[in-house]
């Protein structure tokens, strides 16, 4: 019903300005209107009923819209369900079933005979045959004949003798200076052999040394190790002794120092060492 009042509301608004468009538009000049002789330009008609309602309507103000009341919800009450009777509970009895065995006929299975054995004859393979003749005789002459000539050996350069004679070396004057000229016989030793003939050498003077070592009274039941640095020419000669570290206790120092020189005398060093002295050091343990 709102719809259809708008719309012709609508189409009246739209009616009446058109109508007041014609009336305020101005009249062409010499024209007249077509009025039974009167003197106004526009002749105006009174709205029907209808409009004029409508005119009402439109003019009235909107109503508020009812809003009718909600009912307050009551609250919803929670139904237990009904407990149902446990349903009995019934002993399964075990079902008996029927052996097999007892009721079935044993099938008789007749199987084929077995089929004859096949016998393999071996075949016959004949023996080989050996020649047993002997063998040609070859004539020596016509062997030395076939064989080729061998290359002649080349001759050996004859080695140099290992010890030349002695050359005289006459001086300018063929006088009493004149000398003669040996080979020299020094050889070059390794480091390796020094080092064990230098080793070998103080062996042999720390075994002199150990059977003049006694123990000190003067020690007193202590005990401590002393290291001593000698040093011995190449004659055995004894050139030098000193303590080289001290065992702590004065008697056994002294007794150190009076061993090495209670040998007096070492062996003389092997011909390969050539300085004139060398310096070992030796340690030595006393304990009571």
């Amino acid at each position: 019903m709102s719809g259809r009042l708008q719309a012709c509301v609508a189409i009246a608004l739209a009616m009446g300005l058109h109508v007041g468009a014609f009336a305020l538009h101005p009249a062409p000049i010499g024209a007249n209107s077509s009025g039974a002789g009167g003197e106004n330009l526009l002749s105006l008609q009174a709205a029907n009923a209808s409009i004029a309602e409508m005119v009402d309507d439109w003019d009235e103000p909107p109503q508020a819209p009812q809003i009718a009341e909600v009912p307050p919800q009551q609250p919803v009450q929670s139904i237990e369900a009904p407990k149902l009777p446990a349903a009995p509970t019934q002993a399964v009895a075990p079902i008996a079933l029927p052996s097999l065995s007892g009721g079935l006929p044993e099938a008789a299975i007749s199987l084929p005979p077995p089929p004859p054995p096949q016998v393999i004859e071996p075949e016959y393979r004949p023996a080989p045959t050996v020649d047993v003749r002997p063998p040609k005789k070859t004539d020596p002459q016509n062997k030395a004949k076939r064989q080729p000539k061998k290359a002649a050996k080349p001759q050996k350069k004859a080695a140099p003798s290992a010890a030349r004679a002695a050359q005289k070396a006459s001086g300018a004057g063929n006088g009493a200076q004149a000398g003669t000229g040996g080979t020299s016989t020094a050889a070059t030793l390794s480091k390796a052999t020094l080092n064990n003939l230098r080793a070998s050498w103080g062996a042999s003077i720390r075994a002199r040394i150990e059977r003049r070592r006694t123990y000190p009274s003067a020690a007193r039941g202590a005990s401590g190790t002393v290291a001593v640095r000698l040093t011995v020419s190449r004659s055995g000669q004894l050139r030098a002794v000193s303590v080289a570290k001290s065992s702590g206790n004065k008697a056994l120092d002294q007794a150190a120092i009076k061993a090495v020189k209670a040998a007096r005398k070492f062996p003389a060093a092997p011909k390969g060492l050539t300085e004139s002295q060398y310096s070992f050091s030796l340690s030595m343990r006393f304990s009571r």
